[in-house]
């Protein structure tokens, strides 16, 4: 009915990980970081649950409000936020986090009204280089004298600091350095508090907890993750203050796996390959991250697997491998090959490359699916071309 590739999401997985996270403190504020895979239909489902908003351009905003979340659950990020978004952020009644110390008069001028001040505490996450966000060379954020500048500024030209926020990074397997953030957080709010007598109300601890994509990853659960770190900031921070969760993967990874047909089956020396009917148009992450991925035949789920294989996409790249090596029966044209833990960062990041249409997406609950992304077709591919 949908065809493939197909990117296949379990709507009570959802809920439960959303559920995990407000259990661990009713009054937090927990925001789904939207770029994980921006969809109208999931962003209306956690909106249900509570959940707000993690943006960070105009398209997104665009995505939440479509939803129907109210601009105090919305937060606003970006390293280099135009003016326009400066304004839709503020028409919305969104919370912009200031990023840089000229966009403090910047946020004035578009008439934002309630910021948080994004805190760079030097750390580098062990992750994965490029979704590291918090090391002293990072493009996000502020060190901890400007960040007190940036709150010296923001009250003197009026403005609503309502707290300071940290993210150290994505696909975070382990709690320590986030732990580690969280009491150097709590040291620039107690410099705020010496220095200006101004005291944060709330703390964005952040999200960028990892899913395991691979049967050899081991990660911490949602709500233990979430609980380490507001444990952590009481023992740092007595005073009242609300908190505030930034989850993206950790709410929707685990729950999509993608569906793709499986066409060639060749051998090389050495290498036996099955191809499918994707590849690095609808996954990225293998070429950008070396992630690492799981299958199995869905098909033929209950046969034993007799060899190993490479699952290569289509696209004219020697690159484009999904899995460098998974044990499967014989593939054989027209399996269905389901890849789990690609609910995240995957459909997100998906591009047109080589003229490939991007794929659908539904959402399955007590055996029904509803269809929450249509297939693009080739007419979409071509509706930008001016002859």
């Amino acid at each position: 009915m949908y065809g493939t590739p197909l990117l296949v999401y379990c709507r009570e997985t959802i809920l439960a990980r959303a559920r995990a996270y407000r259990r661990v403190d009713p009054e937090a504020l927990v925001v789904y970081g939207t770029k994980a895979f921006p969809n109208v239909a999931l962003l209306r489902l956690l909106a249900a649950e509570g959940l707000g908003a993690d943006v960070s351009t105009s398209g997104e905003l665009e995505f939440a409000l479509r939803a129907g979340i109210q601009g105090e659950r919305i937060l606003f990020h970006g390293n280099n936020k135009s003016d326009d978004e400066l304004r839709a952020a503020a028409e919305a009644g969104a919370f912009v986090v200031i990023d840089a110390l000229d966009e403090v008069a910047r946020a004035k001028v578009a008439g934002v009204r309630r910021v948080l001040v994004r805190v760079t505490p030097g750390i580098e996450a062990e992750t994965h280089r490029a979704i590291q966000t918090a090391h002293a060379e990072s493009k996000f954020g502020l060190v901890a004298d400007d960040a007190l500048a940036a709150v010296r500024d923001a009250l003197a030209s009026g403005l609503d600091v309502a707290g300071l926020h940290v993210h150290i990074g994505s696909q975070l397997t382990q709690s320590a350095e986030s732990l580690l953030a969280v009491e150097r957080l709590a040291n620039v709010a107690a410099h705020c508090q010496q220095e200006l007598g101004w005291a944060p109300r709330l703390f964005d601890l952040g999200g960028g907890l990892a899913v395991s994509h691979s049967l050899s990853e081991r990660v911490p659960q949602p709500e233990e993750f979430a609980r380490e770190l507001l444990s952590r900031l009481r023992a740092h921070w007595t005073e009242p203050a609300r908190v505030i969760f930034e989850p993206g993967r950790s709410l929707v990874g685990q729950a999509g796996l993608t569906l793709y047909r499986v066409g060639v089956v060749k051998r090389t020396t050495g290498v036996a390959y099955a191809a499918i009917d994707g590849g690095m148009s609808d996954n990225p992450r293998p070429q950008l991250y070396g992630s690492r991925y799981e299958a199995l035949l869905a098909n033929r789920a209950d046969e034993t697997p007799v060899a190993t294989f490479r699952i290569a996409g289509k696209h004219c790249e020697s690159g484009d491998v999904l899995i460098e090596s998974v044990e499967l029966p014989e593939p054989r044209r027209d399996d269905v090959l389901a890849v789990p833990a690609t609910g995240a960062y995957t459909l997100a990041m998906a591009s047109n490359y080589n003229g490939v249409a991007r794929p659908a997406a539904v959402l399955v609950a007590d055996g029904n699916a509803e269809l929450i992304r249509r297939r693009e077709s080739l007419d979409d591919l071509l509706a930008f071309e001016t002859t």
